[in-house]
């Protein structure tokens, strides 16, 4: 557009000094050449996505989505995505245009003007990237513009797979505003890029155009609690050219505004499950012979295909792998949940994981267990193939971990997957089971894997979603008996058992040690506020048992002695300090992975003539429903003090409109337990 307003300018000089032969008009013709330069050319200083930078780009005081938490803003953000004939490669290429300008609020949000962009490997070519271009404006008594070097652009190769271009914008300070752009050439014709409408700051305008040819059609769906200002779409005659023949095309444009940033809290699944995003998925194309390809699939076409595939359900009959050894594992006398517990732990000592996730088989089940190392696939399915062979009815289940986000249910997604796990049934029981880990028992699933539902695979019926979840809740109950002197010395012991996801936790913490002497010699070191003199650690190794940790302790509570008077909070371990849930409102729920308990318990004998003097008062909070519960109950009675506190998280996942009421109960159990009792000697 730039080129042809000046050639238009041209062409009307050019008439203009042919009408009139003089020096003047000579003259005119020149000046206004030059005008038309510095105005088309001066604006190299801007990018083509982007609008021109005015005062009022530096004046946001009035945005309803700035707090006192940002450092950055989006002011205007641009994508724009076609697909062009590469005229030298003479291939299709999805052209991906990007534009920013981010205004950088105080020194906090410096690290905005650091870009990394990754490029990633499509079949056997990589994208490309060009036309970048950043300039930094800022403000002296008129606004300065400072270009980007073009030797200021590094590229990095981080593997195989994918490379890396950098680059830093110059001269950043604080309310400097900044302008990015560039344009990404990729292989990757089946696929239009998710644009991400909310990130960690927040975002004035965002919009995205997709071009998309007659003969593509796509999925289109919007993620996230966001929706869309503004949507446009025209009809784009003949645009789109390809072996001779001009397609129409589609231009999509979704625009949103006023978006605020996301902020990430304690108990979630994936952050892009819940950013706001479009995104674009093949469903089919038209060839140029006008045959029509299909590539969405039903769940029939899916199992069959993994079922046939050699790395999935081609390991899952590898029977003839275990009839030798299956008698080495357990008796003939066995029940049949005994047999799946054996050949759980055998996999589990045999098979060690080498760390990589994956729904297929790394190895195959015979490799693996020569090896004794493979990936998850190569592990849960050959747990699930020794059990068939067992006679003992085992199924894959798909898995998408918390990490990798939630998987599509409308339709069969099968990259969404990057785990498996088996489901073992036994007298009429389901059990969940990963062996990839030693200290998981039998029937536990790790927290990664809690993330919605998996798919579980038959081999001679279709697939169904299911609910990954523990039925054992996680649970760790402190257990505190000692007595204070008249010198405030306390000593006594603690117990502490731990179960379910409590345990594994504690159990993985405890393995990373040389030895339990190691650990407790650590407990003894970086333990503050209690003194630990002796300690013993039981039932490590039985994973079917809880695990539990017990202590000689002492404290010193010298200072809480005034005169005659005595203060004491008998709370004196995993006091709670601070509330994990703080947002003004969160748009997402509370997924805790399992229902969760923690009690405490204490008796403490205080020396003769302390009486009661100031107590808290028993309490007892609840959420709606018994979805969460707090009690708090205390007695004194002829010097020895008695304290139970529960705390029940009766469901795994809280939604968004609970979470005010979750929010405040934490709020009133912080406040219940700062509160001393108050003991007067007399």
């Amino acid at each position: 557009m730039r080129d042809f307003l000046f050639f238009l300018a041209f062409r009307f000089v050019f008439l203009l000094y042919s009408l009139q032969n003089s020096l003047i008009m000579m003259y005119r013709f020149f000046a206004l050449v030059w005008i038309f330069q510095v105005f088309f050319f001066n604006t190299d200083a801007q990018t083509n996505e982007l609008p021109l930078i005015s005062f009022r780009d530096f004046d946001l005081s009035d945005s309803p989505i700035i707090d006192s938490t940002s450092h950055a803003v989006v002011i205007v953000e641009k994508g724009r995505s076609d697909i062009q004939v590469d005229e030298a490669e003479r291939e299709l290429r999805v052209i991906h245009r990007y534009g920013v300008r981010i205004k950088i609020l105080d020194k906090e949000g410096f690290d905005r003007a650091d870009y990394v962009i990754p490029l990633y490997k499509i079949g056997n070519k990589f994208e490309t990237i060009s036309q970048i271009r950043g300039y930094t404006h800022y403000i002296d008594g008129k606004i300065h513009t400072v270009e980007m070097d073009k030797g200021a652009v590094f590229h990095e190769k981080v593997n195989e797979f994918v490379n890396l271009s950098k680059f830093t914008l110059p001269n950043i300070t604080e309310n400097c505003i900044i302008d990015i752009e560039y344009e990404i050439r990729s292989p990757d014709i089946f696929n239009y890029r998710t644009w991400r409408y909310q990130e960690d700051i927040p975002k004035l305008y965002s919009e995205y155009t997709a071009i998309i040819p007659a003969v593509y059609n796509y999925n289109v769906t919007l993620n996230g609690f966001y929706k869309l200002t503004d949507e446009r779409s025209r009809l784009l005659k003949d645009h789109f050219l390809l072996n001779g023949r001009r397609f129409d095309c589609s231009q999509l444009t979704y625009i949103m505004k006023d978006i605020p940033a996301f902020h990430e809290e304690s108990y979630m699944l994936a952050p892009k499950n819940y950013k706001s995003a479009i995104n674009f998925e093949l469903m089919q194309y038209y060839s140029t012979n006008g045959a029509r390809q299909n590539l969405t699939k039903e769940w029939k076409d899916v199992d069959r295909e993994l079922l046939s595939n050699r790395s999935f359900g081609g390991q899952i009959n590898r029977e003839n792998n275990f009839k030798r050894i299956l008698p080495e594992i357990y008796a003939d006398g066995d029940s049949e949940e005994d047999k799946a517990r054996k050949i759980y732990s055998y996999i589990k000592k045999q098979i060690k994981w080498n760390k990589v996730y994956g729904k297929y088989s790394q190895f195959g089940v015979k490799e693996a267990l020569e090896r004794r190392n493979g990936n998850i696939g190569d592990i849960n399915l050959t747990l699930i193939s020794a059990c068939n062979a067992a006679d003992i009815e085992a199924y894959p289940v798909l898995v998408s971990t918390r990490e990798n986000g939630l998987p599509k249910t409308i339709h069969p997604v099968i990259s969404d997957f990057n785990y498996l796990v088996a489901q073992v049934r036994v007298n009429g029981k389901s059990y969940f089971l990963d062996a990839s880990e030693e200290n998981l028992p039998f029937g536990l699933l790790p927290l990664r894997c809690i993330n919605g539902n998996g798919r579980i695979i038959y081999s001679k019926r279709s697939s169904e979603w299911i609910k990954l979840e523990n039925e054992l809740q996680a649970s760790t109950h402190f257990d505190i008996a000692g007595k204070i002197d008249d010198a405030g010395q306390f000593k006594g012991k603690i117990r502490i058992i731990y179960e379910g996801l409590d345990a594994l936790n504690r159990r993985n913490y405890i393995r990373r040690f040389s030895s339990l002497d190691a650990y407790i010699e650590e407990r003894m070191n970086n333990s503050t506020s209690m003194q630990i003199e002796d300690g013993k650690i039981y039932q490590l190794d039985s994973l079917d048992n809880n695990l539990v940790e017990s202590y000689e302790i002492s404290m010193d509570f010298s200072d809480n002695l005034r005169g005659g008077a005595f203060v004491f909070n008998p709370i004196l371990v995993n006091r709670m300090t601070k509330n994990p849930f703080n947002l003004e409102e969160r748009n997402y729920p509370v997924d805790l992975g399992s229902k969760q308990k923690e009690t405490y318990a204490i008796s403490v004998q205080l020396s003769d003539g302390f009486h009661v003097e100031r107590q808290p008062k028993n309490t007892a909070l609840a959420l709606p429903e018994n979805a969460a519960r707090y009690t708090y109950q205390s007695q004194y009675k002829e010097g020895s003090l008695m304290l139970k506190q529960e705390l029940s998280l009766n469901k795994a996942i809280y939604e968004v409109d609970e979470y005010f009421h979750l929010k405040e109960f934490y709020s009133r159990i912080i406040q219940h337990q700062k509160l001393d009792f108050a003991f007067i000697n007399k």
